[in-house]
């Protein structure tokens, strides 16, 4: 009989010891990580593949000051991106963490339980016929003791199935939870491997950059020579805007004094004499202008870019990537696109402003949004005309491909006289 009681007992231990604990987990970073991915991808599409070494010696300062300028936004893309996996792989590891130490938990229960259900069955084994459950009665130190054996027994066979479900259940928790561990390793284990490629490879690009920057050094008077033609053509390019949306808001300055004035002719002198001070100060908008204004406004981050690329040239006051000392103010930015021959697109629904040639820097196209401009420089061909209504994604024109392939658009966007910063209205 001994021998048949530790049998039984073996085979319950060796059932519920044999159960692998395993894990999975709840969604706590599932959103960052999505977002993340996103970014991630978004960021792969803007770097560039620099896959070939820069050979700086057979180029000419601007063609080499082009390169180092592109080796630059690739060199911040993919910092950028370095970064955004690493958030990820510590969103991940913090995940892992979490769930090991709810699997302890769970395991730590799931010991407690097994132990009862093992006694239950213990019990169940040597009080099995009539005369067993009356001596284990019996055996009771105490009548609360007996009292308490006897409402066991009575119910031990339904706790036996309840606590056979609960054990089952808590099986399955573990196994989901230490499957998802397993699966969140994986892919830390692939996000790191990738994570290492992305930094060799941008050590490789810093270098090169630093032999790049070391022999334009050598051709300081050849940049200097490019920096004051670049600045000479950005000079012409913001006179002539600036002149013409003076003009074009003195015209409609005019236009909305008149039909003021057609609209009240009892207008008093001194009302007059406001309204036209009032509205020459800024440009008079008409209902569907000021529609159009608004539409472009709430958009601030959201427009798409005039062309798929990256910005090689930021807005603002930027440090020469060469020349020490010396500061760089960009009136724009610059754009290097991701193909050749490619063409500039408007950003937003507007009206051609007015479409001409910039003295040192290739043609220019004005696109008016109600009181805000977008400017899109440095084209070879112009598709459209002035005074011609335009929607989001309409060709502009095809701008125009250095000797050296680049093909690079100057992008603006002003709000009336006011130069605003490009990089905030794009979409990141």
């Amino acid at each position: 009989m001994k021998k048949r009681l530790r049998n039984i007992l073996m085979m319950v231990l060796i059932l519920i010891l044999g159960v692998n604990l395993i894990e999975g987990s709840g969604e706590v970073f599932a959103q960052s990580i999505k977002t993340l991915k996103e970014k991630e991808k978004k960021l792969k599409n803007q770097m560039s593949s620099t896959d070939k070494k820069l050979s700086a010696t057979q180029k000419s300062a601007k063609q080499g000051l082009q390169e180092l300028e592109r080796l630059n936004a690739d060199i911040e893309y993919r910092d950028m991106l370095i970064d955004r996996r690493s958030r990820e792989i510590l969103g991940f590891t913090h995940q892992i963490d979490s769930l090991n130490r709810s699997i302890s938990a769970l395991s730590e229960k799931y010991d407690i339980k097994r132990k009862k259900y093992a006694d239950m069955i213990y019990y169940a084994y040597i009080t099995k016929s009539q005369q067993d459950k009356f001596l284990y009665i019996l055996a009771s130190k105490s009548f609360q003791e007996g009292y308490r054996r006897f409402q066991y027994l009575s119910s031990l066979a339904e706790l036996r199935k309840q606590q056979s479900i609960t054990l089952s259940k808590t099986r399955q928790d573990i196994q989901a939870k230490r499957d998802k561990v397993n699966l969140l390793k994986e892919k830390t284990e692939g996000l790191l491997k990738e994570q290492e490629k992305e930094k060799e490879y941008a050590l490789f690009q810093k270098n090169e950059k630093s032999k790049l920057v070391a022999s334009l050094r050598s051709k300081e008077k050849e940049l200097k020579e490019e920096l004051r033609r670049q600045q000479v053509a950005a000079d012409n390019l913001n006179k002539k805007i600036q002149d013409m949306v003076a003009k074009q808001a003195a015209a409609a300055a005019e236009r909305a004094r008149k039909q003021a004035a057609q609209k009240k002719k009892t207008t008093t002198q001194s009302k007059t004499t406001t309204t036209t001070s009032k509205t020459t100060s800024s440009y008079a908008l008409s209902n569907e202008e000021s529609v159009i204004a608004g539409g472009f406004e709430k958009n601030k981050g959201l427009l798409p870019w005039p062309v798929k690329g990256v910005i090689t040239g930021k807005f603002g006051n930027q440090p020469h990537p060469v020349l020490k000392d010396v500061v760089v103010n960009n009136k724009g930015v610059y754009i290097t696109a991701s193909v050749q021959g490619a063409k500039a697109l408007s950003v937003y629904n507007g009206v051609v402003s007015q479409c001409f040639s910039v003295p040192g820097g290739n043609n220019a196209v004005i696109v008016r949004h109600g009181n805000y401009l977008t400017v899109y420089a440095n084209l070879t061909q112009i598709y459209v005309k002035n005074g011609q209504k335009i929607t989001k994604g309409t060709p502009i024109g095809k701008i125009y491909q250095e000797t050296n392939s680049k093909t690079v658009l100057f992008f603006q966007v002003w709000k009336e006289k006011t130069l605003l910063n490009p990089q905030l209205w794009l979409k990141k």
